[in-house]
């Protein structure tokens, strides 16, 4: 849409004031001088100009000409409006908030209402001035007015629609327009800095590709009825449920696009990101909206309770008591998605693959092994999408559940890191009553939604989705080699917590990390391994003191936490004793771990000494197994210390060197050296 009738308008308006001027008897001679002042009280003018020649009314004719243009050029006012007049309904501008805008955009698209405009501004300095828009449009004539629509708090410089230079003189500064309102009425559609890469905008008619559950459809129908500038849409739920599609969908039944971002990244900028959504008529959607409630967020949320435009936020599960945000908001909540919605997903996603090896019934299987949500299932499916082609092959079933690995990584910071070595169950050395339980651990994960959903047992017993388990024995029997195990065989990832960066002295410190592991962990669906868990799963004591109070209330917290984490968790500790009884109430596994016996001793060293090393023909294990008796941690320092001692002297290891690195190790375990016959 032109908006070439505002420039006439603006023009037409700008030389009725300098014809009025002139018609006074003003021409435009050295404003110095008192009398060619141009005042617009007509007794002071009188006085001042007495002593002075001055042609009077001398241009009425142009006056009448002019005037005669204005109401021909407002008579033929496009019926549909320009595009200036949409922007300024689409930011709920009244009648002098729009003339004041009008001016600043003609003043920097128009080249002749720019003449006009430095003209009535006289000597100074070629800028638009405040009490020129006055002039220009009878809306702003009243100072009280002008001053009003170009306050700070008025949604003209609120929204950025309109800069001022100089609040300390108001009524005399100088006016600017944005750059990108300036570049979008003029046909410009880029997303500018500093938003663009933050946001992602959906046209109204675009493609949902990710499956939404028809009791959610149906809430979201509703709450967007009601949708206004006065109230917000809150959707809660499990990360990668499709919250965002939902926001998509929201916006495509009111027939507007959708500005996504993510709260987080545009809390610093979110009122250019305001400015962007309702520039564009656009439903604003912000995911983890939880994040507005940080101290930075504060601006942020000023802006977002005074914005006129409809606005989508999301949150995980129990993240909307956070929200600060003043408007109401209508609840639209994901549920975890159950078994019958992920096949739904997963069929939906892998029918829009072509050419795909998959194999039989990948939906089914998907949805089984992985509790995952809609969105993540559509992002998964064009992630393995785009790598198949780069690849140039077809696509099969582990770019799928590669794609699935990469989005369901898991960021914890300094809360914890990545076990990245994946034991096997054919290196460990352990009873096979231990090595049964390990693989019942796996049996659970990969059946829990047969044996909870299929069979009913989740609602009938009220059990959750998580698998815990407690691995306690000596230090070295290899209950974090276990761990890895199990996360090898599911393919999970699994994450080794840091209990020192996690405990904190500070109240509810503590408490706000675990819930930070948790909400990570089960979005990700990743494996969680705490190692000395004693020291954060202790039992509870008699309240003594203030800090007593508040030990037990983080171990309530983690025991609630515990009841309802839907993922994997691993527990380690050498003193099992210590251990609340209320978690070990919740816990489905716990596993003893034994100190090996001689001919497990022997098979650890046969099975930890590297292959390369070439002296397991030459090497006595049995007598090594039956002299020092150490768990399978000790015996591999051992092998390192023996290593180091082969490479010291530069030379091959030698069976000797194996007794050596064993002596020394038991030097460090304090125990008395055994003597060889």
């Amino acid at each position: 849409m032109s908006i070439s009738p505002h420039f006439e308008l603006i023009r037409l308006r700008a030389e009725l004031a300098l014809v009025q001027r002139m018609n006074a008897g003003y021409g435009f001679a050295d404003r110095r001088i008192p009398a060619e002042v141009y005042l617009r009280d007509d007794a002071a003018r009188e006085r001042l100009g007495r002593s002075a020649l001055r042609p009077k009314d001398t241009h009425a004719d142009q006056r009448a000409e002019i005037e005669a243009a204005l109401e021909a050029a407002e008579a033929s006012w496009p019926e549909d409006g320009t595009g200036l007049t949409l922007l300024c309904d689409r930011f709920g501008l009244d009648a002098g908030e729009r003339a004041l805008l009008e001016i600043a955009v003609c003043y920097q698209l128009d080249r002749d209402s720019r003449e006009l405009c430095h003209a009535i501004a006289g000597s100074r300095a070629a800028r638009l001035y405040a009490d020129v828009t006055a002039e220009l449009a009878p809306e702003l004539a009243d100072v009280a007015e002008l001053l009003r629509v170009s306050h700070p708090s008025g949604r003209l410089r609120r929204n950025g629609l309109v800069d001022v230079d100089d609040d300390t003189r108001p009524a005399t500064s100088a006016l600017s327009c944005s750059r990108r309102i300036l570049d979008w009425l003029l046909g410009d559609e880029r997303i500018a800095a500093p938003i663009d890469g933050l946001v992602a905008l959906f046209a109204a008619d675009a493609t949902i590709d990710v499956h939404i559950p028809e009791a959610v459809e149906a809430a979201a129908a509703a709450a967007a009825e009601r949708l206004d500038g006065t109230t917000a849409i809150l959707i809660e739920g499990p990360g990668g449920s499709g919250k965002r599609a939902l926001a998509q969908h929201i916006a495509a039944s009111i027939q507007r696009p959708l500005l996504a971002a993510n709260a987080g990244e545009v809390v610093a900028i979110l009122p250019e990101v305001l400015r962007e959504a309702r520039m564009r008529g656009a439903v604003l959607y912000l995911a983890h909206a939880e994040a507005l409630a940080d101290n930075e967020g504060r601006a942020a949320v000023y802006a977002l309770n005074h914005d006129p435009g409809p606005v989508v936020l999301s949150t995980r599960r129990g993240g909307r008591q956070s929200l600060p945000i003043a408007r109401a908001f209508q609840l639209v909540h994901v549920p975890q998605p159950n078994l019958a919605n992920r096949r739904l997903a997963w069929s939906r996603g892998l029918d829009a693959l072509d050419d795909a090896d998959l194999g039989d019934n990948a939906a089914d299987a998907l949805a089984t092994r992985y509790v995952v949500g809609a969105g993540v299932v559509s992002e998964v499916v064009a992630e393995a999408r785009a790598f198949a082609a780069a690849k140039g092959a077809h696509m099969n079933r582990a770019d799928i559940e590669e794609a699935l690995g990469r989005q369901l990584s898991i960021e914890l910071g300094s809360f914890g890191h990545l076990v990245t070595r994946r034991a096997r169950f054919d290196e460990m050395v352990l009873p096979d009553d231990v090595l049964d339980v390990l693989r019942s651990i796996i049996a659970m994960v990969r059946e829990r939604t047969t044996i909870l959903e299929s069979w009913g047992y989740g609602d009938h017993l009220g059990i959750s989705r998580g698998v815990s388990a407690l691995f306690s024995g000596e230090p070295g029997t290899g209950k974090t080699m276990a761990a890895s195990v199990i996360s090898g065989e599911l393919g999970l990832e699994l994450m080794r917590i840091d209990l020192s960066s996690v405990v904190s002295k500070w109240v509810g410190e503590t408490e706000k990390h675990l819930a930070k592991i948790f909400d990570e962990a089960q979005s990700a669906n990743a494996m969680l391994l705490f190692d000395e868990a004693d020291s954060l799963f202790g039992k509870r004591t008699e309240a003594k003191s203030a800090r007593d109070r508040y030990a037990n209330l983080e171990v309530n917290y983690v025991l609630q936490r515990m009841e309802t984490f839907d993922g994997i968790s691993i527990l380690t500790s050498n003193m099992e004793n210590a251990i609340d009884p209320a978690f070990l109430r919740r816990i489905n596994f716990r596993v003893r771990f034994p100190e090996p016996d001689i001919d497990e001793r022997a098979e650890l060293w046969r099975r930890l000494l590297p292959p390369g090393t070439n002296i397991s023909d030459d090497a006595d294990f049995d007598t090594l197994a039956e002299r020092f008796e150490m768990t399978g941690g000790h015996i591999r320092n051992a092998i390192v210390r023996a290593a180091v001692i082969a490479a010291r002297d530069e030379r091959p290891m030698r069976p000797k060197d194996l007794i050596h690195g064993a002596h020394l190790e038991y030097e460090e375990l304090g125990k008395v050296m055994p003597t060889f016959e």
